[in-house]
């Protein structure tokens, strides 16, 4: 692609002259970009090293959970342990019970059939328990109307 764009600029005076007034004008911005000198430091380092001489320095304090984590520094296989069981305790905490405990009321087993219908515009669900009566009920549009 580069040779086709050379090639047309040699035999083109006026994509040669918009090529030139390009250059030009790259050479002017570099021209009058003014060069930054480097910074005086040396009265900034002299601040630092006086600041480090002079003030105390502050305890570094270990964050919250460090404490924690301690004891098992150095015995992973005490720390992966310790994981094993709280997800051990999490999952028996969740774990559905017998009959009447308190996690039942969202494990125990339901089915719910959809039938169809002749009316497009009504649905039945059917919702059925073990060992319970047969529920049907009937699911309206919102805007349903009475046409009897």
């Amino acid at each position: 692609m580069t040779r086709s764009v050379e090639a047309h600029v040699g035999h083109c005076a006026d994509c040669r002259g918009a090529v030139d007034r390009h250059v030009n004008l790259r050479a002017l911005v570099r021209s009058a970009a003014a060069n930054p000198e480097d910074p005086d430091w040396t009265g900034f380092w002299g601040g630092i090293q006086l600041r480090l001489v002079r003030d105390e320095p502050r305890p570094m304090r270990d964050p919250w959970w460090v404490p924690l984590w301690k004891p098992f520094w150095g015995h992973p296989r005490l720390a992966l342990g310790g994981v094993m069981a709280a997800l051990l305790l999490v999952t028996v905490s969740m774990w559905p019970g017998q009959e009447g405990s308190v996690n039942t009321a969202w494990a125990d087993p339901v089915e719910v059939q959809d039938v169809a219908t002749a009316d497009p515009e009504r649905s039945v669900m059917v919702y059925s328990e073990p060992g319970q009566v047969l529920t049907v009920i009937w699911l309206f549009p919102e805007n349903a109307t009475d046409e009897s």
